[in-house]
C-alpha cells in the first residue's frame, strides 16, 4: 500500500485546484523548465491565462518578468476575488455587475506585487516548518514554508511536505504552527500545488485554487 501511496504522489498532476471540471483534469507529468518568460507562461496555459491579462492591464509585465520568484494566482483565485466583489457590490445595487475587466488598474498595481519577490526562492532552499518572512517587492511581507502534512497518516513512511505562502492578519505574525480558531484573525494561508517551475527569466510556484487573489475578504 505504501509503494501504491508514493506513486500516486509522484504522479500527481499538474495543477489539480479544487472547483469547476477545469481544475480538476489532470495535465499530466510537468516539466520543470517551461522555456519562456514567466509571463509568457501564464499566457500559454489555460488555467493562468487571466493572470497574464491582469498583468497587462496593470503594466506589470517587466516587473514579473524580473530575475525573481512568482507566486501565481490561477484563473480560480481571481474568479473568487471577482465574486466577493460582485457580492459586496450586490449589497447595494442588486442589478450591479463586476468582471475581471472591472479590476480598478490602481487596486492591481498596488497588489500584484505581493506575489513577486526579488530573489530565486526555490523548494530545496525553503527552510522547513516556521519558514522564513520575505519583503515582496510592492514592500508586503509574506512567509514561505515548507511544511509536513498530515496526510495519509501512517501509510507513509515520510511525512510529504507542501509549500505553503501565507499573508499576515493584524498586526503581528501568528506562530506558524499555531492554532487560531477566530478565522478572521488568522493569517491567510495558501498551499502551492505546483512548484519549482523555471522560466527563461525567474521562479514559479502556482497557488491553489481556494486561494482568492489579493487575500481579499468582504466586509
Amino acid at each position: 500500500m505504501k509503494k501504491i501511496l508514493i506513486i500516486g504522489l509522484a504522479l500527481l498532476g499538474f495543477y489539480a485546484c479544487e472547483g469547476g471540471d477545469d481544475y480538476l483534469v489532470d495535465g499530466g507529468l510537468s516539466q520543470q523548465e517551461v522555456g519562456m518568460s514567466t509571463v509568457d507562461f501564464f499566457r500559454s496555459h489555460s488555467q493562468l491565462d487571466t493572470l497574464a491579462l491582469i498583468i497587462e492591464r496593470a503594466g506589470m509585465e517587466d516587473v514579473f518578468n524580473g530575475q525573481n520568484t512568482v507566486f501565481a494566482p490561477n484563473n480560480m483565485a481571481i474568479q473568487n476575488y471577482v465574486n466577493k466583489r460582485l457580492t459586496d457590490i450586490r449589497e447595494t445595487d442588486p442589478t450591479a455587475e463586476f468582471t475581471v475587466n472591472d479590476i480598478e488598474v490602481d487596486t492591481l498595481t498596488k497588489y500584484l506585487g505581493g506575489y513577486v519577490f526579488d530573489e530565486s526562492i526555490k523548494r530545496e532552499n525553503m527552510v522547513k516548518e516556521q519558514g522564513v518572512i520575505y519583503t515582496a517587492v510592492n514592500g508586503e511581507e509574506r512567509r514561505i514554508s515548507l511544511e509536513p502534512s498530515g496526510d495519509y497518516g501512517n501509510q507513509l513512511e515520510s511525512k510529504p511536505e507542501y509549500v505553503y505562502y501565507t499573508a499576515m492578519v493584524g498586526a503581528d505574525w501568528d506562530e506558524w504552527n499555531a492554532t487560531v480558531n477566530n478565522s478572521d484573525e488568522r493569517d491567510k494561508k495558501t498551499v502551492v500545488k505546483t512548484s519549482n517551475l523555471i522560466s527563461t527569466n525567474g521562479v514559479i510556484h502556482v497557488l491553489q485554487g481556494g486561494h482568492t487573489l489579493f487575500n481579499y475578504e468582504r466586509d
